[in-house]
């Protein structure tokens, strides 16, 4: 009798997503009555630092509370926080610290924003998502999104031009297999030859530098695009090509088709490497 009462007190316990610590005043809620940001910008997780996150968890607690705000449905929605709630979830949390808000819907989008950006948890499109999400159903000017986010109008601006990317760019940036940097070089490109360029920088592992220098003049490496445009084409591209087969720097010197390859060395073991290497050829 005694056993069955337990376990329906226990069931009922279970059953309340909310308590309160009389002696401390902190406030918990159970996980599984905390839905997720609606507004979330940021799309996915590092599994590495959030089994980092976990650990650190399971082993100091969570110190700054969750935010969430109360639904219709008695239940809870995040607005900061998610990191801290997938790890507690990871780490076997049943329930996480939170501090209660009622905000509006512009306001939940926001939190989860700058959380994101001071915590630099965004990777450039998802940061540029986010204030596209202002933009389009909070109608907010660049000038209102610097504002509130604390940066300047410009970088609002910049920010919101990778977005012209197309799908398969901005995967590279998701993946972090490119940059904001390389966004903005790859920007420069006329659009019909972005995604060749995009995909020369990620192949070929190239700096932001060397994106940028090559975006100055960056033509579709095959013959007739070079016959077509004798005198737009940059030799970057074979520049960057050499440098990486022999590991010193290369410039090409060519006028109509005439000139000269420079090789430069620094020391005697590159050159010895060089000549050895050219030696091979």
């Amino acid at each position: 009798m005694n056993e069955r009462l337990g376990k329906g007190l226990d069931a009922l316990i279970r059953d309340i997503p909310e308590r309160t610590n009389q002696a401390t005043g902190i406030t918990t809620v159970r996980v599984e009555h905390i839905s997720p940001n609606r507004y979330q910008p940021r799309k996915a997780f590092d599994p590495v630092k959030l089994k980092e996150l976990s650990d650190s968890i399971k082993q100091n607690g969570i110190i700054q509370p969750i935010i969430v705000t109360k639904r219709e449905d008695s239940d809870y929605e995040l607005i900061a926080g998610e990191r801290r709630l997938e790890a507690a979830k990871l780490a076997g949390f049943e329930e996480v610290p939170v501090i209660i808000r009622s905000v509006s819907k512009k306001e939940q989008l926001q939190f989860a924003i700058i959380e994101n950006i001071q915590r630099e948890n965004l990777n450039a499109i998802e940061e540029a998502m986010a204030y596209q999400q202002l933009v389009v159903e909070f109608n907010m000017t660049h000038a209102q999104i610097s504002e509130i986010m604390g940066k300047d109008r410009v970088t609002i601006t910049n920010s919101l031009r990778l977005l012209r990317l197309s799908s398969s760019i901005q995967d590279y940036i998701l993946s972090g297999t490119l940059t904001a940097g390389h966004a903005r070089a790859i920007l420069q490109v006329e659009e019909s030859l972005q995604e060749s360029f995009a995909k020369h920088l990620a192949a070929n592992g190239s700096s932001v530098r060397q994106a940028e220098e090559m975006a100055k003049s960056w033509l579709q490496p095959h013959t007739s695009v070079r016959q077509s445009h004798p005198k737009i084409y940059s030799h970057v591209i074979e520049e960057t090509e050499l440098k990486q087969i022999f590991k010193v720097n290369v410039k090409i010197d060519d006028k109509n088709g005439r000139g000269k390859i420079i090789f430069k060395y620094s020391n005697d073991e590159e050159k010895k490497e060089l000549l050895e290497q050219l030696m091979k050829q």
